[in-house]
């Protein structure tokens, strides 16, 4: 091997998902496959219970694992609650309960523990790719993309203030330690090592297991976390910071206006080579599906320039 191809970062895509998004997950795994090329391997983390749905998804570039074998045998699966597109219930004697969407975070972070990639592309069941999407280019001269809001703001004005109060605690900053960034989307890129030495950080900084230190908290942001550690604590120059979205998003729903897919996904920037529609909007997934088949078709044959 080349010494130019041993210093190409290798990326994890990391997908936690569930029964009641099998149907999405499926959908981003085909525009995965259509659309991402480099040095990337898919993984997606499921409940024991979920195994068997997903397991057809599995490949040569995608594994499915289980939560169970990723987490410690010390946090439990409980129960998927009724009434409740079958989310899950967790405990542990040493946090509580969790549920599933705090697993979730959990897991992505563990991801840097399991997967033996350089960096972690995050990307949930919702979403889905319309572009071609190199991701050896998320590794530039400057280092590994680093994603924040290009707005430094205030506790009046930041988007849910109480979760970066949160993390500003659970890494032992001061307490109002404002104005700060923002760092969630929905297509987040992390350095490896970084989120490992953020872990190893908040266990010297709790004096518990990081696992125990987040899970005992109701509110926690795994891309806060990851965020604030960058630019407060970590002092890492191997890390490219960009105010540049990699997906556009669809985060709630107008009650007075119906979500016009067609609309939204028009003219996308040339950075943007991802869509999401969050889970809980239902839209008609076949709609979806219609958009992806539009874009592969697209992508084979080309729209005419020609006026």
């Amino acid at each position: 091997m080349s010494e130019l191809a041993k210093s190409i970062p290798t990326w994890a895509i990391v997908t936690p998902s569930y029964s009641g998004d099998f149907k999405l997950c499926c959908l981003l795994c085909d525009s995965m496959d259509a659309f991402v090329t480099g040095p990337w391997h898919h993984y997606i983390v499921v409940e024991r219970v979920d195994l068997e749905l997903f397991r057809s998804l599995g490949g040569t570039n995608r594994t499915i694992l289980v939560i169970e074998e990723i987490l410690p045998k010390w946090i439990h699966h409980l129960w998927q609650m009724p009434f409740s597109r079958r989310r899950s219930l967790w405990w542990s004697w040493r946090t509580g309960f969790m549920v599933g969407w705090h697993i979730q975070q959990l897991v992505k972070m563990q991801m840097a523990f399991v997967a033996k990639q350089d960096g972690l592309i995050l990307c949930d069941s919702d979403m889905f790719f319309l572009k071609p999407f190199d991701v050896s280019k998320l590794h530039t001269e400057k280092g590994f993309r680093f994603y924040r809001s290009a707005a430094i703001m205030d506790e009046a004005t930041i988007s849910n203030p109480s979760y970066t109060k949160a993390g500003f605690r659970q890494l032992g900053l001061p307490p109002n330690s404002f104005p700060a960034r923002t760092y969630v989307d929905s297509l987040v890129t992390w350095k490896a090592a970084t989120v490992r030495a953020m872990c190893v950080y908040i266990e010297k900084t709790s004096g518990r297991d990081w696992r125990v230190a987040l899970g005992r908290n109701v509110i926690f942001s795994e891309y806060t976390l990851y965020g604030l550690y960058v630019e407060r604590i970590a002092n890492d120059p191997d890390l490219d910071p960009t105010s540049s979205n990699l997906c556009r998003t669809k985060w709630d729903k107008d009650v007075a206006a119906p979500i016009e897919v067609d609309t939204f996904v028009k003219d996308l920037p040339d950075s943007v080579v991802a869509v999401a529609f969050q889970s809980f909007l239902n839209l008609d997934q076949e709609r979806l599906r219609k958009l992806f088949d539009r874009a592969v078709h697209d992508q084979v044959n080309p729209p005419s320039m020609a006026s």
